[in-house]
This record gives C-alpha cells, structure tokens and sequence, in this order.
C-alpha cells in the first residue's frame, strides 16, 4: 500500500503570541529538516583534473588550422596532459599541434591521410616550414592502381617533391595528363599541380618512351629522372 505524500501544514503548528508592547506576533513552527540523500553517480576523488589552457587553445585554433602561419610564429612547449583530450586523428587538431607545440614525440611526427580526404585541400593551403609540411615523398612501386586514369589524382598533392612510378602502367600520355595539371590561380596567385617535383622515377615503365622528354620540362624543378632501356 502506497504512503500518502503529507506536506508540512504551518497553520497547524502556528501559535499567536502579545508581546509586551501589546503586538500580536504569530510564530510557526518549521517542519523537521530531512536526511541528507545519498546521490549516486558523484564525481570520484580520483577524477582527471581540468584540462589545462592549452587545451582549449588547440580547440580554439584547429578550426583556423591553415591561417595559423599568417600570425607569425606560435610555439609552446609540449605537454601531455594538454593532448589527453584531443582527437589527434582528426587532421585538423593535428596540424594545429603540430604547428604551434615542440617538441613533439615521435607517434605525433606523422599522420597519414587518403588523398580523399575532406580535409587535404584546407592542409595544402598551410606553407611548409621546418615544423610542419605535407607529404614530400611518395613511392608507389609496382602498384596495379597506378594508370593513365588515375595518376591526375596525383595533382592534390601539390607539395610533392619526389615521386615514384616504377614498373607500373602509366605512360608518356599519363605523365602529359600530370604535366597539364600545372595551374596558376591569378587572382590570389596560388598554385596547383606538382610544381616542387624534383624527383621523378619511371624505371621498367614500359609504356613510356622517349615522347615523354618535352613532357617532363613542364615541371619546372624536375632535376632528377630514373628511366630504364
């Protein structure tokens, strides 16, 4: 059977007193106070601390991670608790950390990323330096996917210096498809396409012949090409 919820009736524990003056003063009397309940769920005494300020800065900086060299030089030390909170996957977070902390430790030097990543186009707008620059380097050694259908995805890695194309599929009409890409954006003056090449390896691609020479002079930094016979 269900107890009845009885409220605290003052009139019923209320009493009117004259005091010497002859003023009436009508007292009441408060209901008992209630114990104290036990709340489930409470904070433990072993809980982490507030994350400290350079947390919220990585948080506050990470949407605005490729205009972070237009401010000048930003550089705090490195520190663990200030990371423990952070999604260092996401590219953006890691650019900005990467940008603005050092020293980092090694699991933090590298991050690799599909070249369908939504964020790729936004982290190529950020100027290489000696703290932070893109992929440099790319090797694709006998890989089946390489062709003259798919080396123009190539061009969304516009800070490329070396790449390797070796025994693959690709042809002197593949390497025209990647020269053209080279672009010039005159309104902000911005580049496109592989104009830091400086390294280009075709050796054992046997589709590609000696049609591809005045080809290559459109990169215009390309200093060093491995061919075969």
């Amino acid at each position: 059977m269900r107890q009845p919820i009885v409220l605290w009736n003052t009139q019923q524990h209320s009493d009117t007193v004259i005091d010497d003056a002859g003023i009436s003063i009508k007292k009441s009397l408060l209901g008992p106070s209630l114990a104290q309940t036990a709340y489930h769920g409470q904070t433990p005494s072993c809980a982490p601390p507030v994350p400290p300020l350079a947390f919220f800065c990585i948080m506050a900086l990470a949407p605005h991670t490729e205009q972070l060299h237009a401010i000048g030089p930003l550089r705090v030390a490195y520190k663990d608790d200030a990371l423990s909170r952070l999604c260092l996957s996401d590219p953006t977070i890691w650019a900005t950390i990467a940008q603005v902390m050092h020293p980092l430790p090694d699991h933090l030097h590298h991050l690799g990323l599909p070249l369908a990543d939504h964020s790729l186009p936004l982290l190529q707008q950020i100027p290489s330096s000696y703290h932070f620059s893109l992929l440099t380097l790319l090797s694709l050694p006998n890989c089946k996917h390489v062709s003259d259908d798919t080396v123009s995805e190539l061009r969304r890695i516009n800070t490329l210096t070396a790449l390797d194309l070796r025994a693959t599929r690709i042809s002197t009409y593949g390497i025209t498809v990647l020269s053209r890409s080279l672009s010039v954006s005159w309104d902000d003056d911005s580049r496109a396409g592989l104009w830091g090449l400086r390294i280009l390896s075709l050796h054992s691609c046997t589709n590609v012949d000696d049609k591809v020479l005045p080809v290559l002079k459109t990169f215009p930094l390309l200093s060093v090409l491995g061919v075969s016979e």
